[in-house]
């Protein structure tokens, strides 16, 4: 895919509380540019509580009192509207359908070239989007539900679909405590790799420590891909990994002496 930079676009929002979490899920999710388009409450401390650590896109928004004024200042790009309001001239996309063919299909991403805006647009609190603001963008999305009530909180909706837009366009996952760079990376196919945890899982010393143990590892599911494949799922530290390496060494090591000593005794 050509590469892409997240805008998320709050139109007329009511509630401060909600531009806020909008910028802490935005922070979550890699979304850096906020902006604001006619919104009808004030930037309180309040608005600041409910970012908490994700102070980024609040504090660097972009405000605008109009559309017209929106696209006079930002470059041009691919606009997706969120509602949950069906009819016959609003016809929605379910979200990650749209996202899929969008991959795959839509030349603008297809394309080489620079960075893509795209915009992420969600309407007001109360009836969210009006049918002028749809007009305006390429495609207009659903963010299904399952249970009686299909109107989602604002702030919810956007991590819903920053997160749907990141497993099926990609990203660079956070690392957690433990885990090591590139071990989960999130790509354009919506695969996950494992290059680096490949890297520094000790598999020839697990492997000679079972030969040393007499274990047949001649059949396809054999002692050494069981135990590789168990201590991979518990996604280990490389503080472990290293562990682990220390631990079958030494075995390895009395195992040998154990097995020279006793092939001396049967001679």
């Amino acid at each position: 895919m050509r590469p892409f930079q997240l805008h998320v676009v709050l139109v007329k929002t009511i509630y401060d509380s909600n531009i806020g979490a909008t910028s802490r899920a935005m922070s979550n999710m890699g979304a850096k540019n906020l902006i604001l388009i006619d919104r009808k409450c004030e930037i309180t401390f309040q608005t600041q509580q409910a970012a908490a650590s994700g102070q980024n896109g609040l504090q660097n928004r972009r405000e605008y009192s109009s559309w017209d004024e929106f696209f006079k200042n930002e470059p041009e790009g691919l606009r997706l509207a969120f509602s949950a309001r069906d009819g016959r001239t609003r016809p929605l996309w379910e979200i990650g359908k749209v996202f899929e063919w969008i991959k795959n299909e839509h030349p603008l991403l297809k394309e080489d070239g620079p960075l893509v805006p795209v915009y992420l647009i969600f309407g007001p609190e109360d009836w969210g989007l009006a049918n002028e603001d749809l007009e305006l963008a390429h495609f207009n999305i659903n963010i299904p539900t399952f249970g009686d009530n299909s109107s989602l909180n604002l702030a919810q909706a956007v991590l819903l679909a920053l997160y749907t837009l990141r497993l099926h366009w990609g990203g660079e996952r956070t690392l957690l405590d433990g885990q090591q760079p590139d071990r989960y990376q999130i790509s354009a196919t919506d695969s996950v790799t494992t290059g680096a945890r490949s890297q520094i899982f000790p598999e020839k010393t697990l492997y000679t420590w079972l030969e040393e143990m007499k274990f047949d590892l001649s059949k396809e599911v054999n002692a050494y891909s069981v135990l590789k494949r168990m201590l991979l799922h518990n996604v280990p530290t490389e503080k472990e990994l290293n562990m682990l390496e220390t631990v079958l060494q030494q075995s390895i090591r009395k195992l040998r002496e154990y097995n020279e000593l006793r092939s001396k005794k049967l001679s």
